[in-house]
């Protein structure tokens, strides 16, 4: 038997619960110990085949297809920093559907090294009993003398006093709900002669309650009499915890242990069937809440932690007892309310006043930690089921939908989904489908708007790109720029304007009428921001071997709102190589000063809502005025979009706006024409004194 004075921490078994990939999802001190780990901390995440050697790990891996629990088995572990250590190892494997592993329970204990020929055999007996995590009971049945092994005693809680055992006594400490099945299984495997295994819970000698897994026989002789009984038990309490967390964690958020999106969309399925069958409709509410990355980024994420608990609790606390709340991830939650009649205005009703409740519960002050006093909102989509058509997938999508579109709205908002929602995707996705089509197909092509100086002369254009679509014939910006935005494919996009405006620099470097023409190209958000944005500029410059002073990138203010020293760093690169910038849409926006102070800009654009409605409004003729003289001020040119009259094109010439660009003058134009237009411009013969004393836009 084991030495009675060895250590209780001598006789601690390593544990751990895999996941799918053998990566540790939980482990206990001892392991860690048993390991040379500093903590269990250490292990998570890691996977337990680095700690064997190559031979365990095949032994591991072949036992993941044996049924729970498997035989223990003799390994050699590699702990860290230390020479190779002899264990036995117990694993108790999970399997999903298919008979797929999904994870196991892992049991170590060191192997003793010095198993001496003197040891005497029950010792080694009980040492492999340790290892596995099997206490041991055998009774004479012509004698009565039962036998247990220490770990059999500590199971049932007994450490110091080992009381008389028998059947009646195992009965008594198995749990009263427990007792008759129990019960029945050993009484028919002694009416059949077999052996008997069985889970069941027990009632320790402390009180705690235990899970343990029951194996035995009965014993014979030659004759077939009976000579006794043998069994084996083993506490799988960790195993059952680590079943129930697993079963938690496959159905249930582990942060507001609300249900997650599998488990309502089991729920779902159920309630959607009810109200079919039984004409009582229901409803599905899609919740995200309003700007929760912002509270993510500046107060970390345990803040936002503690922001979606208090959520949970707020929607909890509007809904009726029957009614589901889930959380599907992120800031997103679900709720799903049934029974709400059959009369649409009644349905419509209730479900509007449960989201008003809703946005008016968020909405309250979060007054806990750093964000005492903070409020903040959500957005709300909503789709009603009771038809036999609806699904969950379906309904689920809908109220997504329904919810983007209140978010789009401003937030704050409740949204009912409408068949129109749906096809409006579904548009999208098709014109995104075609636009890279479009780009693979090269649909795409520039065309030119003139810019003239002050002396009418024709020294500039600005890019505009059109789409020639086989079906859809010449599509303008404003119908698919929109959706190359949300989706990203303005970055492609954005590069092939880049690339096709150098390539036609150098063409018209080759065209005395076009050889003094600058080109301005406008540059979105996300393609000024990309990773490749610089390089790709300074490639198409490179492969064109165009003057990079006659290329302009036009930026909107909303590229310098992200971050000003990036920014500038990226300015100042192309800046070097001679590119110009020009800043769009001038009076807009947030018009820092600090903007013009701190980045290389060399234009400023006066937005075409000003110079509309200069001669007519007093304000926007101030704002107009204001912005050609801040330009004047700080050397930097300044040019008019959406000049349509002789008047407002007067009043520009008479403030020294050096450049004007509108439909007074010409409306964009392709190629050819554009170059049609320049020629009949004159510009053939070269600039004229007056030009001089102007100068060239952009020199």
């Amino acid at each position: 038997m084991m030495d009675s004075q060895q250590p209780a921490a001598a006789r601690e078994k390593g544990l751990c619960v895999l996941d799918s990939r053998r990566q540790v999802l939980f482990a206990n001190e001892a392991l860690a110990a048993l390991l040379g780990l500093g903590g269990a901390g250490e292990l998570l995440g890691q996977s337990i085949d680095t700690f064997f050697d190559a031979h365990s790990r095949d032994c591991l891996k072949r036992s993941e297809s044996v049924p729970a629990p498997a035989d223990p088995m003799r390994v050699t572990l590699l702990p860290c920093n230390a020479r190779p250590l002899p264990a036995y190892l117990a694993c108790h494997n999970f399997h999903g559907d298919a008979a797929t592993f999904t994870g196991a329970v892992l049991i170590l204990t060191r192997r003793s090294l010095g198993e001496s020929s003197e040891q005497d055999l029950s010792d080694q007996l009980e040492v492999a009993l340790e290892a596995g995590e099997l206490g041991a009971w055998s009774l004479d049945l012509r004698t009565g003398k039962a036998w247990r092994t220490e770990l059999h005693d500590r199971i049932f809680g007994y450490e110091n006093k080992l009381p008389d055992w028998s059947y009646e006594t195992f009965i008594e400490h198995v749990i009263d709900s427990d007792q008759a099945r129990v019960k029945q299984s050993l009484a028919d495997a002694m009416d059949a002669g077999r052996p008997w295994e069985f889970e069941c819970r027990i009632r320790r000698a402390d009180g705690a309650l235990r899970w343990i897994w029951a194996q035995g026989r009965l014993q014979r002789d030659v004759q077939g009499e009976s000579l006794g009984l043998f069994g084996v038990v083993r506490d799988i309490s960790a195993r059952k915890a680590a079943e129930e967390q697993i079963e938690f964690l496959a159905y249930y958020d582990p942060l507001t242990r609300l249900p997650n999106r599998r488990l309502m969309t089991d729920r779902l399925g159920q309630a959607v069937r009810a109200a079919a069958r039984h004409k009582l409709a229901g409803a599905i509410f899609f919740i995200d809440l309003d700007d929760f990355k912002t509270l993510n980024d500046t107060l970390g994420h345990h803040t936002g932690d503690q922001m979606l608990l208090e959520v949970a609790r707020r929607l909890l606390s509007c809904l009726r007892a029957q009614d589901t709340v889930a959380r599907f991830g992120g800031d997103e939650f679900v709720v799903m309310m049934e029974g709400l009649g059959d009369s649409q205005a009644a349905i419509v009703n209730a479900v509007q006043q449960v989201a008003d409740k809703i946005l008016e519960s968020i909405e309250g002050p979060y007054d806990f930690s750093v964000l005492r006093h903070r409020r903040t909102t959500c957005s709300i989509g909503v789709a009603i089921f009771g038809s036999t058509h609806d699904t969950p997938d379906a309904l689920l999508r809908q109220a997504d939908i329904a919810m983007y579109r209140a978010k789009a709205a401003g937030g704050h908002a409740v949204q009912f989904y409408a068949p129109h929602m749906q096809a409006a995707i579904d548009e999208r996705v098709a014109l995104e489908s075609e636009i890279q089509m479009g780009l693979r197909q090269q649909e795409f092509e520039l065309y030119y708007q003139p810019q003239v100086d002050l002396a009418g002369d024709s020294v500039a254009a600005e890019a505009l790109l059109r789409w020639r679509h086989p079906r859809r014939g010449l599509v303008c910006p404003d119908q698919f720029i929109p959706v190359a935005e949300t989706s990203g494919l303005i970055v492609p996009l954005g590069v092939f304007v880049v690339r096709a405006a150098c390539h036609q620099l150098s063409v018209w470097s080759e065209d005395a009428a076009m050889a003094r023409i600058a080109v301005a190209v406008n540059v979105s958000v996300r393609q000024f921001h990309h990773p490749d944005f610089v390089d790709e500029v300074c490639a198409a410059l490179d492969a064109t071997g165009v003057d990079a002073g006659k290329l302009v990138l036009e930026l909107t203010e909303s590229v310098l709102l992200d971050c000003v020293e990036d920014v500038a760093a990226r300015m100042i690169q192309l800046r070097s190589r001679g590119v110009r910038f020009s800043l769009d849409d001038f009076g807009t926006g947030y018009s820092s000063l600090y903007y013009l102070k701190r980045l290389p800009i060399d234009q400023l654009k006066i937005d075409q809502r000003f110079v509309a409605d200069a001669l007519n409004d007093a304000n926007d003729l101030a704002i107009v005025r204001t912005i050609i003289a801040l330009a004047q001020g700080l050397g930097l040119r300044v040019i008019a979009e959406g000049v349509e009259t002789q008047a407002a094109s007067g009043f520009l010439l008479a403030h020294q706006c050096h450049l004007q660009q509108g439909f007074l003058f010409s409306e964009p134009l392709p190629t050819e024409a554009f170059e049609q237009f320049m020629r009949a411009q004159r510009m053939v013969e070269g600039a004229s004194s007056e030009d001089a004393a102007c100068g060239a836009p952009y020199a």
